[in-house]
């Protein structure tokens, strides 16, 4: 039996939760022994506690915090771990040291670029400490694995591509209730976006193509889901009404029904400007949902532009509008879509692929120990 701890300095809900939930729960249990560690109570903890993981706490906070790195040494330790696996870059940095110290394998996870800088204080030793704590890095794309490589100067050997995957059987399924509870009939569209509310999504591109389209035919509706606080969320919310869609768009908050949010949709839109993968992207391929995504990095990976799925340029409402109007005009343009990206998810992007990578990831580096 292999005990995996995993480390996540996030509590969600986000893209890299998802993944850290799906690995700590879903790994072959005759084969593996899963410990969590998130730093707060919240959505992901929850969710654990639901899948009858019992998570294990602690808080961080700081740079470079040394009171978090020997409290992670300490369960790493108290659980007999074979194996660390930090998830997100600030986790990275903290199992990377732990491992280097205990003689312990790490596998650090990287899910994106934004929270990566050259600015940050320490940042050289933070590279320096993954560099040398890693014994391998696993990124979520090539897309990723090209934008972060030379930054932290990682060998050739230390890195692993493992796409995130989806649950594809949790989305199947036809009914649309979303549209039921906005009260829309069926003439008119819904383009929606899913994902928290923060900068890297550039929700105002979203708003302005959502502004064209209406100009263009009142039928369009918008709905975006996903948690907002702060001043990003005030922002948009204010871009909303200076635009003039409060009525067109509706913000939908923290949902758990995404399968059924994503098969309401006529388009999914991804107006990021940076994406590492895009867990939403393959759950609304998944759905029978067309999709419209940015060049945003983990996008052009996952799609096949005008087979799986249209990519437009980042910071570009017009492309986007034109891209979502050209959908929605042309039926046997939207089937072929679904078509294709239903092949793409269900032969590269499904769950148990994903699963199946990890495990023998984490069995690979036993002998090396």
């Amino acid at each position: 039996m292999i005990t995996v701890l995993s480390v996540i300095d996030t509590g969600g809900p986000g893209g890299a939760e998802t993944v850290f939930l799906n690995t700590c729960s879903r790994l072959d249990p005759g084969r593996f022994r899963s410990v969590c560690v998130v730093s707060r109570d919240g959505w992901l903890a929850d969710s654990l506690r639901a899948r009858e993981q019992t998570p294990m706490i602690v808080p961080a906070a700081g740079s470079l915090n040394v009171s978090y790195l020997r409290a992670i040494m300490r369960v790493a330790r108290l659980v007999k771990a074979d194996i660390i696996v930090g998830h997100l870059y600030g986790s990275a940095i903290y199992c990377s040291l732990a491992g280097k110290l205990l003689g312990m394998p790490v596998v650090s996870v990287l899910h994106g670029q934004s929270d990566i800088t050259g600015s940050e204080r320490f940042s050289e030793l933070k590279k320096l400490a993954v560099r040398i704590g890693s014994h391998k890095l696993v990124f979520v794309s090539d897309r990723l694995r090209q934008a972060l490589q030379s930054q932290l100067r990682i060998r050739d050997d230390q890195c692993v591509i493992i796409p995130n995957g989806v649950d594809v059987s949790r989305f199947a399924g036809t009914t649309r209730p979303l549209r039921a509870e906005l009260g829309l009939t069926d003439e008119q569209f819904l383009v929606g976006a899913v994902g928290n509310i923060r900068g890297p999504k550039s929700y105002e591109v979203f708003l302005r193509a959502a502004r064209l389209l209406s100009d263009a035919n009142e039928r369009y509706r918008f709905v975006i889901a996903g948690e907002g606080s702060g001043k990003i969320y005030d922002d948009v919310l204010a871009l909303r009404d200076q635009l003039g869609l409060q009525h067109k768009v509706t913000f939908l908050g923290l949902r758990t029904d995404v399968a059924e949010i994503m098969r309401s949709l006529d388009v999914y839109v991804l107006s990021s400007t940076t994406e590492g993968f895009s867990i939403a992207c393959i759950e609304a391929m998944a759905s029978g949902t067309p999709v419209v995504a940015t060049r945003s990095g983990g996008p052009e990976e996952i799609l096949e532009d005008e087979r799986s799925g249209l990519l437009v340029p980042v910071r570009n409402p017009d492309a986007m509008a034109g891209a979502v109007d050209r959908i929605t005009s042309d039926r046997n343009l939207a089937a072929n879509l679904v078509a294709g990206a239903r092949i793409r998810v269900t032969s590269r992007y499904t769950l148990d692929s994903m699963l199946n990578s990890y495990e023998a990831l984490f069995e690979s580096l036993l002998p090396a120990r």
